[in-house]
Parts: structure tokens; C-alpha cells; sequence
């Protein structure tokens, strides 16, 4: 059983690797544990799986707190940086438009 545990801690450490770097290490666990060949892809099967779970998992937490993160620095998004430099543009149009036709 402490085998599967660090198995499976290794796992979701490879899960940024890949899925091949965690489809070795389970398979060296399969064949130094002497695991039948059915339970041994199963187990296989099953650390891919819950290493791209993790992986997803992870990459959404460190989204989120990059976007929490930049809120509350008060920064702004490059999207909307571009929103505001679209109104900038537009603003300034407008602006000649309106100076040209006093003259």
C-alpha cells in the first residue's frame, strides 16, 4: 500500500511531464511489483487518467489565481487594454473631426 501511495504522488508530480513520463514510471511500478498483466494496464490506465485529471485541475487553479492575482493589483487585462485604446482612437477621430469643422 505505501507503495501505491508514493506511485501515485510521483503520478500527479509527472502529470506536468506528460503522459509518457507517467506511463513509464507506472509501468516500472507494475513490473517491479510483479503485478498481474490485466491489473497492471488497468493501473496504468487508471494513473494516466488521474494525471491528466490533475494536470486540467492544475492549470485551471493557476489561472484563477493569476486572473485573482492581477485584480487585485489593479491591473488591467489585454483585452481590455485594447478596449480602452479602441475608445482612445475613436475619441481622438471624433476629437479632429470636431476641430476641423470649427475651422
Amino acid at each position: 500500500m505505501a507503495n501505491l501511495k508514493s506511485v501515485f504522488y510521483v503520478t500527479v508530480g509527472l502529470a506536468l511531464k506528460g503522459k509518457e513520463k507517467v506511463e513509464k514510471v507506472a509501468k516500472k511500478f507494475v513490473k517491479e511489483n510483479k503485478i498481474e498483466e490485466k491489473e497492471g494496464k488497468k493501473f496504468i490506465d487508471n494513473a494516466i487518467k488521474h494525471a491528466e485529471e490533475t494536470k486540467k485541475e492544475l492549470a485551471k487553479k493557476i489561472t484563477e489565481t493569476v486572473k485573482s492575482t492581477i485584480k487585485k493589483m489593479g491591473l488591467i487585462t489585454h483585452k481590455q487594454a485594447r478596449k480602452i485604446a479602441q475608445r482612445f482612437t475613436s475619441d481622438k477621430k471624433k476629437t479632429k473631426i470636431k476641430s476641423r469643422s470649427k475651422k
